[in-house]
């Protein structure tokens, strides 16, 4: 899940000359972001503006003044477009973006898109076994948690001689965050042993004699080393202490511009092991203000510089939150699932839930309540981030218990979202779970009435609630997402419109429209970590298409249709055990395209393995034993063979099996592979592999016991045993098989059969009577219309 911001619609007018007589042309400015990338549009009639591409910024320039909307522009938050001025009398426009960012500049008539894609970064593989070097601080003593939490020394203990005021940039430094303070305790009665293996320091002759304050037990996370320890003197003036790990408040502090700039400075300033720790402060300090974009690449250049173990270790924490900022991190390797947290470390439960939410939300539930009472100290920007990670997750998981509390946090923390939409969309969202439909329908309509990402999401979710309560048809829910549709591009809500708008397309038989939809998911989205959200979200209309066309009759084009159009499309959206292709295989095959449904079928089971391997072999022979290619069904199953999930499907291998090896000719390895299978299924193979040999005598035999079963005989059976006796030349037989079954062949393409074979000639030396030759004539005719019906497609 992505969270994505942001929506800006502005529209301006070139700035004319005064000799100029024609009106200017409007300028539209619109701006949106993805999950991957952040896109700035233009829409101009005359024509399109010079675009300068450089690596932290661009430049868009007009040949006329343009009165651009600064304020509202940099008033709208984006994650990669930034820092918007203008410049040459306003006909050029500079933005900011995260330097090595990927840009894309490209025009559509008269509309000019700017991409802003992420920096390439390097990753781990998934899974990796963590080197030692990045366990070092967990790994120092028995419980520490994986942010350390540094208190400030008390009051009333002695301080180190002439201690100066610690500065910004000191207090800035994630190496002093990382590190505890050094606790001084007097010369106790019983000396207290050390953390670190050090010796005791010298004490100074006190002036007048005291009784010795009690010993403070000594606090660290890292061991310290013997020379960080000073003796004791006169107390000093307090100073305030480093800034702790994720003490993140701190860290953003009050005054943006200003904090910014003064890490920027520190970076420009420092080298070597100083620089990555300006760099980590700078990944702090964004982190705190929710700027995913400028921390990922505050950390990637940290990577670049040889880091220490311990920096290494700070780099990856760091990583795994902003992955669990943007709904994007892996529970399997993140340090936030894989070390188990402490009642006292709350952080950790924080980036833990955040980490879980999108993907297991009932592991991250254990820790939402510890999670909602840290995040009242943690800063707005991000606070409200976090929090709508947690309501989108739990929205989705249908809790709405853990919903109701995050509402409530919401509401209680400055009315979070209650600008934009955000709140009254989780108010129905949380109304809906609570059957109350009236109410969500009414804060849907209040988030709906703003033109933004959580009005768009609230309209869809209304048309859906009111089409599954009745108070919407399928035309009013197409019409209504149509114009949602076409009046607002850019953002996430589209993708979850579009695929709502294919399941009505479906509803009402549109399958044309329906396909289209689908395939401008694929073709739109799926090469973006969105699109393949948004190919998961268009899974549903998948299954709602091929639903329709397996209860629909004559739907075989529109299968295939759907196949050779947007394959491609299906295999990304499909199940690791290619469920909906299979479904499609089944559907050409059905309609009598095999050949489709043979390569469809070869190509899911390339990719699966073990049982699902097994059972797709066994839909693919069965396809290729309908087209008559026995062979080939032979070959696929030698090929697909593995362990059976049960019984019934090894006894249904082995039915395939005998089956291809009687289509091919060889009855006694198809007896063989029979041997010891009973049923119905096995006696029509046995009786087939007769029939073809060319044992007449037998082969109406096992008919027979075919028919003389329990239930309704096949068309198949009666007119095989009627075949095996004429030619085994038993009339007596096929005149009682006439009488018994005729009527059972009636609409079939064996109609007529049983009537051509039961007339019996006149015997030899006779002339032929009327009825005879009636008779004779009645029986052409039924084999010819027989004829007939077969060669029909």
């Amino acid at each position: 899940m992505s969270i994505s911001l942001a929506l800006l619609s502005v529209t301006t007018a070139l700035t004319a000359p005064p000799a100029a007589a024609e009106a200017p042309a409007p300028i539209t400015v619109q701006t949106g972001d993805h999950a991957d990338f952040s896109r700035l549009a233009l829409v101009n009639a005359q024509g399109a503006p010079a675009v300068d591409v450089g690596s932290c910024g661009g430049r868009v320039a007009f040949s006329q003044g343009v009165p651009w909307p600064l304020e509202a522009l940099n008033g709208t938050y984006s994650r990669r477009l930034t820092g918007f001025q203008t410049g040459e009398e306003g006909r050029s426009l500079t933005m900011d973006w995260p330097c090595g960012s990927r840009v894309t500049v490209r025009r559509e008539r008269r509309i000019t898109f700017i991409d802003v894609a992420d920096p390439p970064r390097p990753a781990r593989k998934p899974g990796a076994p963590v080197p030692a070097s990045e366990g070092v601080l967990l790994a120092e003593a028995p419980g520490a948690s994986v942010f350390p939490v540094i208190a400030p020394p008390p009051a009333h203990e002695p301080a180190p001689a002439q201690a100066a005021p610690i500065s910004l940039a000191e207090r800035l430094s994630p190496v002093a965050s990382a590190q505890a303070q050094p606790v001084v305790q007097a010369q106790p009665a019983v000396q207290a042993p050390p953390v670190a293996q050090a010796p005791p320091p010298v004490q100074p002759q006190p002036v007048a004699k005291a009784p010795p304050p009690k010993p403070e037990p000594a606090r660290t996370v890292a061991a310290v080393p013997p020379s960080a320890v000073p003796p004791v003197t006169a107390p000093a003036v307090q100073t305030d202490p480093p800034i702790r790990a994720f003490d993140l408040d701190a860290w953003a502090g009050d005054d943006y511009p200003a904090r910014k700039q003064h890490l920027e400075q520190r970076i420009a300033e420092s080298q070597g092991r100083a620089r990555v720790d300006a760099l980590l402060a700078m990944a702090r300090f964004t982190l705190a203000r929710a700027l995913p974009e400028e921390g990922r690449a505050a950390l990637d250049a940290a990577e670049s510089l040889t880091p220490g173990p311990d920096q290494r270790y700070e780099l990856r924490l760091l990583r795994d939150a902003f992955r669990a900022l943007d709904g994007t991190a892996d529970p399997d390797d993140s340090q936030f699932v894989r070390a188990q947290p402490t009642p006292a470390a709350a952080d950790h439960h924080v980036w833990r839930s955040a980490t879980l939410a999108p993907s297991r939300w009932t592991a991250a539930k254990s820790s939402l309540p510890i999670a909602l009472k840290r995040l009242l100290s943690y800063p707005a920007d991000l606070r409200g981030r976090l929090l709508t990670l947690l309501a989108e997750s739990a929205g989705e998981a249908a809790d709405g218990t853990a919903l109701n509390l995050i509402v409530l946090e919401m509401i209680t923390l400055d009315g979070i979202g209650s600008t934009d939409g955000r709140l009254d969309f989780f108010r129905g969202r949380l109304a809906e779970l609570h059957n109350e439909t009236a109410e969500a329908l009414t804060h849907y309509k209040r988030a709906a009435a703003l033109p933004n990402l959580y009005g768009h999401r609230a309209q869809v979710r209304s048309i859906e609630l009111r089409l599954a309560s009745g108070a919407l048809d399928d035309p009013g829910a197409i019409a209504e997402l149509e114009s949602l549709r076409y009046a607002w591009r850019g953002g996430d809500v589209e993708t979850d419109a579009l695929a709502a708008l294919g399941a009505a397309y479906t509803r009402a038989g549109r399958i044309d429209a329906a396909l289209d939809i689908f395939g401008l998911l694929g073709r739109r989205f799926g090469a973006t970590a969105r699109g393949r959200a948004a190919l998961t979200t268009g899974r549903g209309l998948l299954d709602a298409v091929i639903g329709h066309l397996e209860t629909t009759p004559g739907s075989a084009l529109d299968a295939l249709s759907l196949q050779v159009r947007y394959g491609r499309t299906v295999a990304l959206t499909d199940d690791d055990a290619g469920t909906r292709q299979r479904r499609l295989a089944r559907l050409l095959a059905r309609g009598g395209f095999t050949l489709e449904a043979a390569r469809l079928l070869h190509t899911v089971a390339e990719a699966t393995r073990g049982a699902e391997r097994a059972a797709v072999g066994l839909e693919l022979a069965r396809v290729l034993l309908d087209a008559g290619r026995g062979s080939e069904a032979l070959a696929v199953l030698d090929h697909t063979a593995g362990p059976a999930p049960d019984a019934a499907a090894a006894e249904r291998r082995a039915l395939l099996r005998a089956e291809a090896f009687a289509a091919e000719g060889e009855a006694m390895r198809a007896f063989d592979a029979l041997r010891g299978l009973t049923g119905p299924d096995a006696a029509r193979i046995r009786a087939d592999s007769l029939f073809r040999a060319g044992e007449w005598p037998a082969a109406r035999a096992a008919y027979a016991e075919l028919l003389g079963g329990p239930g309704t005989p096949l068309p198949d059976d009666i007119a095989f045993h009627a075949l095996a006796a004429f030619r085994a030349g038993d009339d007596a037989a096929v005149t009682a098989a006439a009488e018994r079954h005729g009527k059972a062949l009636a609409g079939t393409r064996w109609a007529g059969l049983l009537d051509a074979l039961a007339v019996p000639p006149d015997p030899p030396g006779k002339p032929l009577s009327g009825a005879t030759v009636s008779g004779q004539l009645a029986a052409a005719e039924a084999l010819a219309g027989m004829v007939r019906r077969w060669k029909t497609p």
